[in-house]
Formats: C-alpha cells, sequence, structure tokens
C-alpha cells in the first residue's frame, strides 16, 4: 500500500500537530472552548494574501467542525492593517480584551518582529507562517512556532569546489 500524501494535507496536518501541542496543559484540560486570536492583513497592500489566510483557517476548522484536541475552537480575527503598530495594538486587544489562549498569524516577517516582546511578555504561543529568521535563531522566542523556513535555514550549503565548464 502506497501513502500519498499531497502538499495540503501535509500542512493542514502539521498545523493541527502543532496547535495540539503548543496548547498549554490546563488549556487542554479545561472544558471551555480554545480561543484562537488570528492576526490578519485585510485592509491595505498585502490584504489579499491577509483574506486567503482568513479564509484558509476558517475552511480547515470547518473541516473540523471547529474543534481540535477535543476542544471546541473559537476564533477571533484582528486586522493588522499590514503594519507593525497596528499587529502590536492588535496582538494587545486579542491578548487583555479578547482572552485568546493563543495567536495564528501575523502574515508578514516584519508585522511578527514587531510583536515578538510583547507576546514573550505575555506568554503567549503564537504560530506563525511568517519567516522571521531572527525569531528563531538570533532572538529566540520559547513561546513561537514557526510553520516555514527562510533560505538561509533550509538550503543546501553550495559546493566548496567550483564547477567545471
Amino acid at each position: 500500500m502506497t501513502l500519498r500524501l499531497d502538499r495540503r494535507g501535509f500542512l493542514v496536518g502539521t498545523a493541527g500537530t502543532a496547535l495540539a501541542a503548543s496548547l498549554p496543559r490546563a488549556v487542554r484540560a479545561q472544558s471551555k472552548p480554545v480561543k484562537i486570536g488570528l492576526l490578519t492583513v485585510k485592509t491595505g497592500p498585502l490584504a489579499a494574501g491577509g483574506v486567503q489566510m482568513e479564509q484558509g483557517t476558517i475552511r480547515f476548522l470547518k473541516d473540523k467542525n471547529y474543534t481540535l484536541a477535543g476542544r471546541k475552537v473559537e476564533l477571533v480575527v484582528g486586522d493588522t492593517g499590514g503594519n507593525p503598530a497596528g499587529t502590536k495594538t492588535k496582538i494587545q486587544e486579542l491578548v487583555e480584551r479578547d482572552g485568546v489562549d493563543m495567536i495564528f498569524g501575523p502574515l508578514a516577517a516584519f508585522e511578527l518582529l514587531a510583536i515578538t516582546d510583547y507576546a514573550a511578555q505575555a506568554k503567549m504561543p503564537i504560530l506563525s507562517l511568517a519567516a522571521a529568521e531572527d525569531m528563531t535563531q538570533r532572538k529566540p522566542n520559547p513561546y513561537f512556532v514557526r510553520a516555514s523556513g527562510t533560505p538561509r535555514s533550509t538550503c543546501i550549503p553550495w559546493p566548496t569546489t567550483p564547477r567545471k565548464r
């Protein structure tokens, strides 16, 4: 029997596993729904990608009947506007006003860099596709999981001997 795994299946499985693993044990043990804050761009020049990010997250949750790791999920979406200041404001609202248990996003690396100090201080788990290498290499945040890579962290080293022409 041959097991075929396409890119979408891999990403959905990886995201679900990362989510379940990143939830603190106290959150998983409670019976109330887990609140996930989605930081995305719905206005401005990056809006097309941000809207797709929101649609993909909603599709994933609908496919799972808004249940992950045996817990119901509530999604709270914050529009960052595609700028660092807006991103910082939205994460503060999601954490302090909406009481989310974890964050998906943001869309862009510069947004992620703007919120890393606040997220670490608030001990807020973040699952992001933004490939900010500083988050995992130079200035690691123990509450951050990056579900993507950068050329520097994923490339094969160039050969040290020149090729013959």
